[in-house]
């Protein structure tokens, strides 16, 4: 709810695509009850002459079913293709079960109810109910604004009504007060009016209908006021409606008790804050999706996109007095407020929830992408209060007492690929610091930006998060945090029509780090934003996709705590151990020596690229354990890793031109002492595993392309080559080559391996990439045989190029590179 201002627009005190999860059963509605029969009324406004009502004898103006009060079963139908000026205040309720209803009868376009401009509601009820309405095209348009709206139901009884439901409406252009009260503003309100005692609602309905151009909201279940008392609507239900253009938010529930908000799309809203003349209530500041004193609100599957108002202009709200309010699995981006407007308690007259802090609140399986900004949107706003992906209004509101006093926000998936952008992670309008605390867990946090994080009162939790890209000094400590890419699919936003970039979206690759590195939260949903399960007992991933990424390999991490259906490799017996684990409980640990385990894979495509990746290491430095591939066409491919700690490894191999089978394993080579550990392996098939680098293995014998780094030169030598004849050897101290790859994906996430080695042990070698519209990032080797360094990166969202290289640091001997492959994932 906003704060009342008597003269002015206010200030406000407080983006698959519908995504792929669903609601559990127990929240979905009962089958509607059969329909009791009743009267048919028949309106065709393009008649000549008025008649009785009857289809043979249709109405012809809406005075006609004005003067009319229906009953229980009756219906009032409007012809197809026609249109009606006017206003429908049409009397009398049905009965549970036996609906009045409003539709339409015929082919061909929805009957057109135009208001022409008169004040008030298209379509109005007072203190009926049982109605529903549906079919019709409403609209309202006037040259100046007034409080207009397309359907408003209001219940002034002093008691509980029941039954509206609008659905499969077109309603459009309607000229309200963009910056006036809500429900007599809306495509859709539904309202309580000031009574003793309070008059409230139960099975309120709005569904898969199409709002455009609506001042101020499409949809609102609200009371006529601030101040309303403690009185709450419930069964509301919002789902499936699109909306486009509303002058200021799109839907809003107050006072209302279990309220589902489910699969809606809302896209540029808030370009307008037109006020009501002065002493009436007046707010310029809107949100997309949002809810003020309610209880056990749900937001799911929906997306929000474009939202351009400078005030709040956030897709998502959770504003004062709530309680138990869940957001998950919705869609967030370009909005220019940010994701998620959090308000803190403040003062509203006669209305003491609002100084009750919001408890309950949980953010999780949501997907922000490029918030902060309208860049690729067609219209844009210019932000006045600052712009967050978090975006706290003042300090984070904790409840004492509560089962969650605190904000829980987990297992999203936060992506700003933006260039210059400087939209902050947690951001707060009172400053870089703020009081009270929050739950911050399992957030995959992609951020090529410059924005950062407020920091906040001690108690605060951040655990197994993803920070990739920047790493802003306000990086909140976070002992499990990973800080690799996290290889989502077909990220980013290029398109100016704000479409879902895809289904795959914000999935990962089967080699992503983010896969089972989370921790294990209390009551996490059971699902994530895909429609995967998240276990309630095993490590989930970070971010809001808990699948396996589409993993040719099962039990890819050894979770099951068995083999299957991994079987022994010639030699001595590996087990399933908690001490070869990397992420999760369990990974494949092997004995000393000639030890490891295979896994057949089978159904695979002949001609195929595709690629194997892991994690190994040794128990003892210099021993070494490979991973690779066998039996798919081609000569046995594999990389040896010999670490103490765990290293990854990747491998490409296309199938031959009539094998659909292929052999993967962990091996720990013959003469070793100490056990290796393999987890986390994968196996995806590649699109194209065209070499971006040209010149990769040196193998012409020069340079070109490559070109010297800076410092003393490096050359290309036919002695300490990986692969063929030739390796790249630089200088001893600060040397290397470099080389700049074009046509690349923007916003595409590629591989880059290499091998590099030293010739003086401890001194380092580092094979990197730069230049690509992110952070560079590079891996360094100091061991004297080579050693892989492969690095996953994503270009950034107008970037087509990136610049690999090898460089020797400082020492005194040289270093050598060789084989370098560039390859986008799908």
């Amino acid at each position: 709810m906003k704060r009342r201002r008597s003269d002015r627009p206010g200030v406000r005190a407080s983006r698959v695509l519908t995504l792929l999860a669903t609601l559990v059963g127990a929240l979905l509605l009962p089958a509607h009850t059969a329909l009791a029969a009743g009267t048919a009324y028949y309106v065709n406004c393009s008649a000549a002459s008025n008649g009785s009502g009857t289809q043979a004898s249709p109405w012809n103006a809406v005075s006609s079913v004005n003067a009319t009060t229906f009953a229980a079963g009756d219906s009032i139908l409007f012809a197809a293709g026609t249109t009606c000026t006017g206003q429908l205040t049409p009397g009398g309720s049905g009965t549970s079960g036996s609906p009045v209803t409003m539709g339409s009868y015929g082919s061909g376009a929805k009957p057109v109810i135009d208001a022409a401009g008169a004040t008030g509601p298209v379509i109005h009820l007072l203190n009926q109910q049982y109605w529903e309405i549906g079919g019709l095209s409403l609209t309202n348009a006037a040259s100046s604004p007034a409080y207009r709206s397309g359907v408003l139901a209001e219940n002034s009884s002093g008691g509980v009504l029941h039954h509206i439901r609008v659905h499969d409406m077109n309603i459009h252009d309607i000229s309200g007060w963009a910056g006036g009260w809500y429900a007599t503003n809306a495509g859709v309100g539904v309202q309580t009016d000031h009574t003793t005692p309070v008059s409230t609602w139960d099975d309120v309905v709005v569904e898969n209908n199409t709002f455009d151009h609506v001042d101020r909201i499409a949809v609102a279940v609200t009371p006529d006021g601030d101040g309303q008392g403690t009185g709450l609507t419930t069964g509301t239900v919002i789902r499936g409606n699109t909306m486009t253009y509303d002058g200021a938010d799109d839907i809003l529930v107050v006072k209302n008790d279990g309220a589902l908000i489910d699969g809606n799309k809302a896209g540029y809203g808030g370009a307008k804050n037109t006020c009501p003349p002065s002493g009436q209530y007046c707010n310029g500041a809107s949100a997309g999706i949002w809810m003020s004193g309610s209880s056990n609100t749900v937001v799911q599957n929906n997306e929000v996109y474009c939202h351009v108002n400078g005030a709040d202009g956030t897709g998502y709200d959770v504003d004062w007095g709530n309680h138990n309010t869940t957001f998950q699995y919705n869609y967030s981006h370009q909005n220019l407020g940010g994701f998620m407007l959090v308000m803190p308690p403040f003062t509203i007259a006669n209305e003491p929830t609002s100084t009750v802090p919001s408890d309950g609140t949980v953010i999780r399986y949501n997907i922000s992408e490029n918030d902060g900004t309208n860049a690729g949107c067609p219209t844009s706003g210019t932000p006045t209060h600052g712009t967050g992906v978090f975006h706290f209004v003042g300090n984070i509101p904790n409840q004492s007492g509560s089962s969650v006093a605190v904000p829980l926000i987990y297992n999203n998936s936060i992506y700003v690929n933006k260039s210059g952008l400087n939209t902050p992670v947690l951001y707060s309008r009172r400053g870089g610091s703020v009081t009270g605390t929050l739950s911050f867990r399992n957030n995959a946090v992609f951020n090529y930006g410059t924005g950062g994080y407020f920091t906040t009162s001690s108690g605060s939790v951040y655990s197994n998060n993803l920070f990739y890209g920047t790493h802003p000094s306000s990086e909140p400590a976070d002992a499990a945090k990973v800080t690799a890419d996290p290889e989502f699919r077909n990220p980013g936003n290029a398109g100016t029509a704000s479409s879902y970039t895809g289904a795959n979206a914000y999935q990962v690759h089967p080699s992503s780090p983010v896969i089972r590195a989370g921790a294990v939260i209390s009551g996490n949903g059971g699902k994530d934003a895909f429609g995967n399960t998240v276990s309630a007992t095993a490590a989930p991933n970070i971010g809001a996709y808990n699948g396996t990424g589409g993993n040719l390999l099962s039990n890819a991490g050894f979770e099951t705590g068995s083999l299957s259906p991994w079987t022994q490799a010639s030699g001595n017996s590996s087990s399933v151990t908690g001490a070869g684990a990397r992420t999760g409980g369990y990974g494949l640990t092997t004995t000393a020596s000639s030890s490891g385990a295979n896994q057949a894979l089978t159904g695979l495509s002949p001609n195929t690229a595709y690629l194997l990746t892991g994690w190994a290491k040794v128990a003892t430095a210099g021993e070494t354990l490979a991973v690779g591939v066998k039996n798919f066409g081609g000569t046995e491919t594999f990389t040896n890793i010999a670490t103490t700690s765990f290293g990854q490894a990747a491998v490409l191999f296309t199938t031959g031109s009539s094998s659909t089978t292929a052999t993967v394993y962990c091996w720990k080579n013959a003469g070793g002492s100490g056990a290796g550990y393999c987890d986390d392996l994968a196996v995806e098939p590649l699109s194209s595993a065209t070499n971006a680098v040209t010149n990769p293995g040196f193998e012409t014998g020069a340079l070109t392309p490559w070109t010297q780094s800076t410092g003393t030169a490096s050359s290309v030598v036919a002695t300490n080559a990986r692969s063929g004849t030739y390796a790249l050897q630089t200088g001893v101290s600060s040397s290397g080559a470099i080389q700049t790859a074009s046509g690349l994906t923007s916003s595409g996430t590629y591989l880059l391996a290499a091998w590099a080695k030293a010739a003086t042990a401890g001194e380092e070698v580092a094979v990197g990439v730069k230049s690509f519209g992110g952070t560079e990032t590079y891996l360094r080797t100091s061991t004297t045989s080579y050693a892989q360094q492969p690095i996953f990166f994503t270009t950034g969202a107008t970037t087509t190029s990136a610049a690999a290289y090898c460089y020797k640091n400082a020492g005194s001997a040289a270093g050598y590179c060789d084989d370098y492959t560039l390859v986008k994932l799908p």
